[in-house]
């Protein structure tokens, strides 16, 4: 017997899934206006609370699992391909790779973005856009202490984030940019443009979790005397998805971090006795 498609996707919840869930803890289960059951009278779809409360639940759950590393919420293998070179080298210089576009160090172009959807960068690989088909890309290194003031060369070669941006030298070559991330939930959940039976949240088994939050925020305003059952049941659900994260990284063998004069070797440090 095969399995119905629920929300548009057979293995992850609805919104539709979980606005139901959410109905039926707050006894707001009825036939509304349009005298379908389970509609509701309260937080109908169409009530923007509804979706306020679940997109910052959703959020909240990303976050949570973000911290224990997910493997759900990576984004890998994002590329960027044809960033244009500098004009003329000069070490005062930075690029800048935002939400908004691409920072030459002088102008800004829309062009090139960072995913809507990234959190955290994790990792960062470059190779020059002449490059045949089938290219390696070599790894960037970080900068720690910040990008130094160096003369631009023919990579970008490190790489730093802050002010929600990727910060780099610059290229005197045009090159491709390859970005490896940690996600959040991007979308902004409208009433009157989503469908909540094909709109999901794309995290499996999440709907019991997200519903608690929502519960949790929904108490918070209209029942507080209930807040700190909501609070415990989203602690509940989400402890369970936290230990399926847990058990999956613990298939896989770590070593441990170098320490001492090889761990530091490269960053330049320097200490005055």
């Amino acid at each position: 017997m095969a399995e119905a498609v629920v929300g548009g996707n057979i293995r992850y919840p609805s919104l539709q899934s979980i606005a139901d869930l959410f109905r039926v803890s707050i006894n707001d289960s009825f036939a509304g206006a349009t005298n379908t059951p389970g509609e509701g009278l309260v937080m109908t779809n169409s009530n923007p609370d509804l979706l306020t409360f679940m997109g910052s639940s959703i959020r909240d759950m990303y976050s949570d699992l973000r911290n224990v590393g997910d493997p759900a919420l990576l984004l890998d293998n994002y590329l960027l391909l044809g960033i244009p070179p500098l004009a003329e080298i000069d070490p005062t210089v930075q690029v800048c790779l935002s939400y908004a576009g691409y920072f030459n160090g002088y102008i800004w172009s829309n062009l090139w973005t960072l995913p809507i959807s990234c959190q955290t960068v994790e990792r960062l690989w470059e190779r020059w856009s002449t490059t045949a088909p089938g290219g390696i890309f070599v790894p960037m290194e970080p900068a720690p202490f910040g990008l130094p003031p160096i003369q631009q060369t023919a990579r970008m070669g490190q790489w730093e984030m802050r002010q929600n941006a990727i910060w780099m030298p610059g290229a005197m070559l045009q090159v491709d940019l390859r970005i490896r991330c940690r996600i959040t939930f991007p979308q902004v959940l409208d009433p009157a443009n989503v469908d909540f039976d094909t709109a999901y949240v794309p995290i499996l088994s999440c709907e019991n979790a997200v519903e608690a939050g929502m519960r949790k925020k929904y108490a918070a305003r209209f029942a507080p005397e209930l807040k700190a059952d909501a609070k415990q049941d989203y602690e509940d659900s989400l402890f369970k998805l936290k230990l399926e994260v847990n058990r999956q990284m613990q298939n896989t063998e770590y070593q441990r971090i170098e320490y001492g004069d090889e761990a530091t070797e490269g960053f330049g440090i320097w200490s005055q006795l």
